[in-house]
């Protein structure tokens, strides 16, 4: 495992572990830094009450979460209108998460970063649907690294120093592997729970299939004329002119999140399959496959597609 044997780049510590980083049932509270009681917010959150008809998006961080809630919104609504929020509005460990979900109307999408251990408990005994979203593990450490680069003001480090850290698992947050293996887990104690598993190159590459398939799970009607419709209107492309438009209202807590010149934070760069290989170098590459591999054996079952 790689090490890191020099002082963190400038902007990079706010992204290293602390060694009082809070824990809650076996994991690290990686929600709101600014939190006076982060361990309070998770048992606020564990406690949050599940309606019937609630959807649930879970997601690790930048695997395409924005991008499905807004198909799924459409799917429920039935429309290719565009949601005039973003997914943080109903993000349940956004500050003012909670109280904008107990506000929304019905049927909610809820969407969370959050390990099962820290999301509602109600979800089980409700069984409410659950949407998961998973990437491939090297697109998805680029779009983190350029992520970070837009919302931290001194912001030197380079990819490459993102890259040790994860390597020396010194993250604030979980890693991916770590969450997927969670989601595995959770699906084995609870096998007659309603999950569907929507991969990010597989939507790249057949969005009107994958649309399909999402709307057979949550059982709305989508005809192949109105999917079409749905995928055009949620391409990266669209998606990313709505988004830097400003049209998307974001919640007042994100105005930190904005990038000089934007709007709104920065969600949309390149939403392309393999832009790592133009990040990582062959070393680098190879010594992270190698901690995918370790994963491996820890019992990680998602097969990755890199291109």
């Amino acid at each position: 495992m790689a090490t890191i044997d020099k002082e963190p780049e400038a902007g990079l510590a706010s992204l290293i572990r602390k060694e009082s980083c809070p824990e809650a049932y076996g994991w690290r509270v990686v929600g709101p830094t600014n939190l006076s009681d982060p361990l309070q917010h998770v048992e606020n959150i564990r406690g949050f009450k599940i309606r019937d008809d609630d959807v649930i998006l879970a997601a690790y961080p930048k695997c395409g979460t924005h991008w499905v809630w807004e198909i799924t919104h459409m799917l429920l609504r039935q429309t290719t209108d565009y949601e005039k929020r973003c997914k943080e509005q109903v993000m349940l460990e956004s500050n003012g998460g909670i109280a904008r979900c107990e506000k929304e109307e019905s049927p909610r999408i809820i969407n969370s970063h959050f390990v099962f251990a820290h999301l509602p408990q109600e979800i089980i005994a409700k069984k409410s649907k659950i949407i998961h979203v998973w990437r491939n593990p090297k697109d998805t450490l680029v779009s983190f690294y350029y992520h970070y680069k837009s919302v931290i003001v001194d912001s030197r480090f380079t990819f490459s120093d993102v890259l040790e850290t994860l390597m020396a698992d010194k993250f604030t947050t979980h890693t991916q592997f770590e969450y997927l293996q969670q989601m595995s887990k959770f699906e084995e104690d609870h096998p007659d729970h309603p999950i569907i598993h929507l991969c990010y190159e597989e939507m790249k590459k057949e969005p009107i299939k994958v649309i399909q398939e999402l709307a057979r799970f949550l059982k709305v009607p989508a005809d192949d004329e109105f999917c079409r419709k749905v995928a055009d209107a949620c391409s990266f492309e669209n998606m990313k002119v709505i988004n830097q438009s400003g049209q998307k209202m974001f919640p007042a807590e994100f105005s930190v999140s904005r990038g000089p010149g934007h709007k709104n934070p920065v969600i949309y760069r390149k939403g392309v399959v393999g832009d790592w290989k133009n990040h990582f170098t062959v070393s680098e590459n190879e010594r992270y496959d190698d901690v995918i591999n370790r994963a491996r054996e820890k019992g990680l079952k998602f097969k990755f597609i890199y291109q």
